[in-house]
């Protein structure tokens, strides 16, 4: 995905939109680039993208730097028009690709320029949706065939509709994405298989950085050890006097493990999925106001992160 510099409006009528969407076949016939979902809005955008060839940075380039060159030209400015870099994550196809296809395609309706994502003009979903011709570059059997041999498009169209993503909600929040979405195996995969034997490269996504997710017992433990308090307090719910270093263990889990919130919220005792979504946004205003819980979250998210990548 990439942003608006200073989250300008990268796209402001139909002809922007079509224009950025015409260089889709020019990656795919230059680059072999296999889009499977996208979805453009008024300031930035999304592509779920598969590349055979280790050629993602300067595909990604050619789009950011043609499109830029159309935007400049008929608005007659110059300069930089996305915010630097893309930004790319590394999907576990097996167990994310599904989701992050049902995350791109309702970004416009939580974005409320659109009550359904069949409405939206500028996504892949009506592709998904509807028996209309697909273009060349745009590949839909690896999504619609998790759903069988039949009704495929309307199986589809109940996944996507049927709830939101919490887990992948907090993901894309983060204002560092994570080079790698996937299971504790995927990521330890990755790493071990690939990276440790490949050469730096810009076409994966902060390679050095990618590093198995801690486990939700070494997240307790650490943060335990942080505030000096027992591990088993922090499965402890204390509504008198609150429990500051549980709240954080519960936060950072969200944040760091990877884990789906359920199993966040099971292995925590006393508290939903719900509850986690609600202690993120409490700790996020807390961070805000004060400078000692965003110290404590800064210095403890290093030390899980570092400790995840002792493999």
């Amino acid at each position: 995905m990439n942003r608006g510099a200073a989250r300008v409006k990268t796209f402001h009528n139909d002809n922007d939109y079509q224009a950025f969407i015409s260089l889709f076949l020019q990656l795919h016939r230059r680059y072999r680039f296999e889009i499977h979902a996208y979805c453009l809005m008024p300031n930035h955008y999304h592509l779920l993208i598969r590349t055979p060839l280790p050629n993602l940075s300067i595909g990604m380039r050619h789009l950011n730097s043609l499109y830029t060159r159309h935007y400049n030209q008929k608005y007659k400015r110059d300069g930089a028009l996305f915010r630097g870099r893309y930004k790319a994550t590394l999907v576990d196809a097996e167990n994310y690709l599904l989701r992050v296809s049902r995350y791109i395609h309702l970004n416009p309706v939580k974005a409320r320029l659109a009550k359904h994502p069949n409405k939206y003009r500028w996504s892949s979903y009506r592709f998904y949706s509807h028996t209309i011709a697909r273009p060349d570059w745009l590949y839909t059997d690896a999504i619609l065939s998790r759903f069988g041999t039949k009704q495929q498009k309307n199986k589809y169209s109940l996944f996507v509709l049927e709830k939101s993503d919490q887990e992948l909600e907090v993901f894309y929040r983060k204002a560092r994405l994570l080079p790698v979405l996937g299971s504790d195996f995927f990521r330890k995969q990755i790493s071990r298989a690939i990276l440790s034997k490949v050469t730096p490269t810009k076409d994966i996504p902060d390679q050095k950085n990618v590093c198995a997710a801690p486990d939700l017992l070494k997240i307790s433990r650490l943060v335990a050890n942080y505030y000096n308090v027992p591990v088993e307090s922090l499965y402890i719910v204390d509504h008198a006097k609150g429990n500051l270093p549980r709240t954080i263990s519960i936060y950072l889990a969200a944040e760091l493990s990877g884990k789906k919130f359920k199993l966040i919220a099971d292995f925590f005792k006393n508290i939903s999925a719900t509850g986690i979504s609600q202690i993120i946004f409490r700790v996020n205003g807390l961070k805000q106001s004060i400078p000692s819980i965003d110290n404590d979250i800064a210095t403890l998210s290093n030390l899980i992160q570092n400790a995840g990548c002792r493999l």
